[in-house]
């Protein structure tokens, strides 16, 4: 995934909370440990000794008093707020026979573009890829760069361009990037039609990325700089980014990307809809929020759970793809159904 070497696989927490109707609904919290705090077992623990027991007799959809008290009992752990707030909320909207985005206000936007993340480091590799995506429709991809030296990374990105005229290119250094040689990358391709480079320093390095915001003119996206809402505040003030990575599973949920989302938008900063290791059942959810948002980038992460996962032996239903764009069903709920011996 442009970070060097990773593990084999990732393990995700699944979760479904129950209504005294005997309705169900479901949540995921995806733990990728090199980007994310939590372990399935923990958030697992999480919620059944501290969230569960917050939840009985409550009414489903008094959803916000019920974050609320959450919050009060336990600091942190936003992968397991965000998965039971997930259930609250497909729960809820099954209950009332709607679709989740309704409950957020409904939609903004009828899909969402895929982008296809260019990692595989091997140029011959990765022309097969962008082929095979470019074929499925996708025409948005993000280049993983940082990891070889900016010559290497600008023979790359001109060999996509150079195959595929009508395609978005996109640059994200995981943090890797180096300040002393990134402006010499993004001047090699200038030339190259850049929406926009993606946490190309760590954060705590805000005068490097000052001046790669002047010296390039090309609008910088947060990430890994941004993982709570104090995050959020302090880099809309410093006001060094033009985008924002909206993970709602990093974020702690849809009440807290939202929040993050509107305070982004009087900023004149756009959101963009980042991901995890999500299957169908996350990526889904995260979808009904995007959708609503008023100032959201084109283009998104989800399609892990489309080249990645194994399409038959996990949670079916939810978004569809029309030539590489997302759209959400119609039904109630988040639209996706997770097997029930999982839950056994």
């Amino acid at each position: 995934m442009g970070t060097d070497s990773l593990i084999d696989s990732v393990t995700n927490a699944f979760l479904r909370v129950r209504s005294d109707q005997g309705v169900y609904g479901y949540g995921e919290a995806a733990t990728w440990s090199q980007f994310s705090s939590e372990t399935p077992e923990g958030i697992c623990r999480v919620a059944e000794n501290v969230i569960a027991p917050l939840l009985a007799g409550r009414d489903v959809l008094d959803i916000n008093s019920i974050m609320s008290a959450v919050d009060t009992a336990i600091v942190g752990n936003p992968g397991a707020k965000s998965a039971v707030e997930m259930a609250l909320y497909d729960l809820a909207a099954r209950s009332l026979g709607v679709p989740v985005y309704s409950l957020l206000g409904g939609l903004r936007r009828a899909d969402l573009g895929l982008s296809y993340s260019v990692s595989a480091q091997d140029m011959a590799e990765e022309a097969d890829l962008v082929q095979a995506r470019y074929e499925e429709g996708y025409r948005i991809f993000k280049v993983k760069t940082g990891v070889q030296d900016w010559r290497t990374d600008a023979a790359r990105i001109k060999a996509i361009v150079g195959q595929y005229q009508d395609v978005t290119i996109r640059l994200d250094f995981n943090c890797t990037g180096d300040p002393l040689t990134v402006p010499h990358l993004l001047r090699e391709v200038a030339d190259v039609p850049i929406d926009f480079v993606e946490q190309p320093f760590p954060p705590e390095q805000v005068q490097p990325l000052r001046r790669l915001r002047q010296s390039s003119g090309i609008p910088l996206c947060a990430d890994e700089g941004c993982r709570t809402p104090a995050d959020a505040r302090h880099l809309l003030a410093e006001g060094c980014y033009d985008v924002i990575s909206l993970k709602v599973g990093r974020l702690g949920g849809y009440g807290v990307t939202g929040r993050i989302a509107s305070a982004a938008a009087l900023h004149g900063v756009y959101g963009y809809a980042g991901a995890f290791s999500e299957s169908r059942l996350g990526t889904t959810a995260a979808l009904h929020q995007m959708l609503t948002l008023p100032c959201l980038a084109d283009g998104c992460d989800y399609y892990f759970s489309l080249v990645i996962l194994d399409p038959d032996h996990g949670p079916q239903g939810g978004f569809e793809v029309r030539d590489g764009r997302l759209r959400l069903p119609a039904g109630p709920g988040l639209g996706v159904t997770v097997p029930d011996h999982w839950f056994a």
